[in-house]
């Protein structure tokens, strides 16, 4: 089964900046007394495509719409790992080609609370391989469900590593599509 990445709104928006791409160059090449032609369309060139990738993004957010419901974590302490279940919908009106969910476990440790990205330690250290350099937080990306329909429901179950140093976690969970 094919992923759906583009919907015709994508296809459209690919088809109107290429055709205005082209319209553009051949105005230029036209042009009888232009004396910076190779300019212009290298201009073109570098415009057009990043009004293309800038508009597909918006078109992203309109037509992949996402609810994520019911997400529950446990941790298993026999071996140290945490279970993310829950559900992901398409609440949107087009079919998502990749569902994909994205979980942050983030260490209580006060070095955590105050934002930064690890515990400290020094280059040094580092360099000869000292332990103590950890970090804070850890991120998980999984793909949960491929060919949503419009109003379809797919339940998930991610496993993750708890970390050993971690003195609790607090969980951040997102889905998006692709």
């Amino acid at each position: 089964m094919m992923n759906t990445y583009f919907t015709f709104w994508h296809y459209g928006a690919v088809i109107f900046f290429t055709a205005l791409l082209i319209f553009l160059i051949t105005t230029t090449l036209l042009q009888p007394k232009s004396n910076s032609k190779t300019s212009i369309i290298i201009t073109y060139i570098l415009v057009i495509p990043g009004f293309m990738f800038g508009t597909l993004l918006i078109l992203d957010s309109y037509t992949k719409k996402i609810t994520l419901s019911d997400v529950k974590d446990y941790r298993f302490l026999a071996t140290e790992k945490i279970f993310f279940i829950g559900s992901v919908r398409n609440s949107g009106n087009y079919t998502i080609g990749e569902v994909s969910v994205e979980i942050k476990i983030v260490n209580k440790d006060t070095a955590a609370k105050k934002g930064e990205p690890s515990y400290q330690s020094n280059a040094f250290a580092e360099l000869i391989g000292d332990e103590r350099a950890k970090p804070s937080y850890l991120i998980v990306t999984e793909v949960v469900a491929t060919n949503l329909k419009p109003g379809q429901r797919k339940d998930f179950r991610i496993i993750m590593r708890h970390p050993s140093y971690f003195r609790g976690y607090t969980s951040y969970v997102r889905a998006y599509g692709q």
